[in-house]
């Protein structure tokens, strides 16, 4: 290529000089001295054009070096690629929702809502239990950090139904210091009232009604999915004249027994299982709060903080209803293992700490009778003792179920006298750390329940 571009860029000069050289010859003869003056000239013109013609050769060589390497270096930027596919992807992965320029701050009341809490946010919320591992739940008070906490929350989950009377007071002290978005996991719709002995309030029918009502409604759908209507709730939910003076008992009793007289914790006086009037400052109100063991009336509680998460954080929505799925999906798995496993059993009663089961035996066709009736650090009267080792005799029960918070005296001096055995049961509630460390989460401990519940009632 370089030699032909020379060969022809020389045609149009030396032809020039030779139109020239003819005309010279045509106008004079030239001397000697003039022909070798023009042999000069003509030599000097071509060494002139070689240069020129060098020179342009170079300049062309260095400009088309230039474009070949601006146009590899355009090819091959990497810059738009990366940046465009991902958010244009439909099967992108949840985690690949915006992160929160800081993780959302949950502060939950006790241990299921904990958990519930932090199977939806994942890592985008850092996730505070206000109860700790071993303490119970009914009798806890905030500390003051745990008021900073709750401060500078964007989301307080909290179960309600009167669980968590401490934190609806921290709530109300803090006033507007408190910024965030409260849910109430438990919802007075549907919920059953407080039932204590089956065989002292009619306790079976009910739980039968309560059995039957959810057979055919696991996939968790329609408004009635959990609402128990038959079971009375319309006639006990809100306010009539057999709810034992709810005006004045509802959130603590702000008379004469509000957190001072010998009544505060203990009940001593007059809460032996039944009295109406001591449901006090343990939180219980007329309704049963304990909705989580129930696995898919849990399913109710974890869309409640769901749909909180997402209202706070409204950019991680996919993230959040992806765990939401997943941690549905567990649920319903466990309510099918508790279905089949209590499905054919030698007993449907189970004795048990104190009342917390009521949806768990309801949802599976049980009853439950409790030593120490709503609050769990009651102490049962000496005649109920002998009325419950009366009826593990009567009917052949085999085992005493004890809450491992608890310190568990009444139920071991109950086996004692029965002469049955003691298994755990887990009202969770309030957890202790060897639970956790032994079953892992909500889903072991309750696998854990069921275990008992099918050695307890003898099941096939």
């Amino acid at each position: 290529m370089e030699r032909r571009l020379r060969r022809f860029t020389w045609i149009p000069a030396y032809a020039g000089m030779t139109v020239g050289y003819a005309r010279l010859s045509k106008a004079a003869v030239p001397s000697p001295d003039m022909r070798e003056g023009w042999g000069e000239a003509r030599e000097g013109a071509n060494r002139k054009m070689r240069l020129r013609i060098i020179k342009m050769l170079t300049f062309a060589l260095v400009a088309a070096a230039l474009s070949a390497v601006a146009l590899a270096a355009c090819s091959s930027d990497p810059t738009p690629e990366p940046t465009t596919a991902p958010a244009s992807d439909p099967t992108a992965a949840p985690t690949a929702t915006p992160e929160p320029t800081e993780p959302l701050l949950v502060v939950t009341s006790i241990y299921p809502m904990q958990f519930f809490a932090e199977r939806i946010a994942g890592e985008r919320a850092e996730v505070f239990n206000l109860v700790p591992p071993g303490v119970e739940a009914h009798a806890f008070e905030p500390t003051p950090s745990d008021l900073r906490r709750l401060a500078n929350a964007n989301v307080i989950a909290m179960n309600g139904l009167e669980m968590e009377p401490w934190l609806e007071r921290a709530i109300v002290a803090l006033g507007n210091d408190v910024k965030a978005i409260v849910v109430e996991a438990a919802s007075e719709e549907g919920a059953l009232p407080f039932v204590e002995d089956a065989h002292d309030h009619g306790h079976g029918d009910e739980e039968e009604e309560g059995h039957d009502d959810h057979e055919d409604e696991d996939e968790h759908g329609d408004e009635d999915d959990h609402g128990h209507e038959e079971e009375g709730h319309d006639e006990d939910e809100h306010g009539d004249e057999e709810e034992h003076g709810h005006d004045e008992d509802e959130h603590g009793h702000e008379d004469e027994d509000d957190h001072g007289d010998e009544d505060e914790h203990g009940h001593e006086d007059e809460d032996e299982h039944g009295d109406e009037e001591g449901h006090d400052d343990h939180g219980h109100g007329l309704l049963d709060p304990h909705l989580w063991n129930d696995p898919l009336r849990a399913i109710d509680q974890a869309e409640a903080i769901a749909g909180a998460l997402i209202e706070a954080d409204p950019n991680g929505a996919d993230f959040y209803r992806a765990n939401l799925a997943s941690l549905i999906a567990d649920l319903r798995a466990l309510h099918a293992d508790f279905e089949t496993g209590l499905a054919s059993c030698r007993h449907t009663e189970f004795i048990t700490s104190h009342a917390a089961y009521g949806y768990l035996a309801a949802r599976y066709g049980l009853e439950q009778a409790a030593i120490a009736g709503l609050a769990p650090d009651a102490e049962p009267t000496a005649g109920r003792l002998a009325e419950l080792t009366d009826l593990l005799r009567e009917t052949g029960i085999g085992a005493v179920l004890v809450e491992p918070v608890l310190s568990g005296a009444n139920e071991s001096a109950l086996a004692r006298e029965a002469g049955v055995q003691q298994l755990p049961i887990h009202a969770l509630g309030s957890v202790t750390a060897e639970e956790l460390a032994e079953h892992g989460d909500f889903i072991g401990i309750m696998r854990d329940t069921l275990a008992s519940l099918r050695i307890a009632l003898e099941c096939a």
